[in-house]
């Protein structure tokens, strides 16, 4: 096979004047030119990682504290309905008290009732008996008479009717007679006694 002049050959076998593919280009030179990332890139693809994490961390926060907050809620509620569960029973137990010590005096009072009119003696003593039963029943509730006869006299549990004089200095100011008994429940007044006071008056004539 013949070869022209123009028609040389490269050591390789190949035309040295072959031309290029259009477009094509030099492999190292392509890799040369392609333009590296700005720095004010980088930095707010670092900004914008930061801001992610942040905002995953505010979230997990976020369901921490609302999970806390459930949990603190429904103890509140427990702890509010054992209270009322406790309230309740502490009701029904002080009522359940509170006729235990009525009951023995209600029930002789329906038998003491339930004599014969004719039997007033025994009538009589029964209701007595009653009566005895039901201030014992009061007092464990806390009743208690307020002081008569001879007790100094005090306006926040006395009421004066009357102010009679006296000779004697010893009765200046106390309880000469008492027309209502008075009654306090654990130190409050539930009646007031009336009473009639005495007031020291020196005697005419006296040195």
């Amino acid at each position: 096979m013949n070869v022209g002049e123009n028609d040389a050959v490269d050591p390789g076998g190949t035309p040295s004047d072959t031309p290029r593919p259009e477009g094509a280009e030099n492999p190292q030179q392509a890799q040369q030119e392609v333009p590296a990332e700005s720095s004010e890139l980088v930095a707010l693809r670092e900004a914008a990682a930061a801001a992610k994490r942040e905002f995953e961390q505010s979230q997990a926060r976020l369901r921490a504290v609302s999970k806390a907050y459930t949990e603190l809620q429904a103890e509140m509620k427990s702890f509010k309905e054992r209270m009322e569960h406790r309230a309740k029973q502490d009701s029904e137990l002080i009522a359940y008290d509170q006729v235990r010590a009525f009951f023995d005096p209600v029930m002789n009072l329906k038998r003491s009732l339930a004599t014969s009119a004719n039997d007033l003696p025994s009538l009589l003593q029964g209701l007595q008996m009653v009566q005895t039963q039901f201030m014992d029943a009061l007092g464990k509730l806390g009743l208690a008479e307020v002081p008569g006869v001879g007790a100094s006299f005090d306006p926040a549990v006395h009421e004066a009717l009357a102010v009679q004089p006296v000779t004697d200095k010893e009765q200046d100011g106390k309880v000469l007679t008492v027309h209502t008994t008075g009654y306090t429940v654990n130190g409050r007044v539930l009646q007031a006694a009336q009473v009639v006071i005495g007031k020291y008056a020196e005697v005419s004539g006296e040195a």
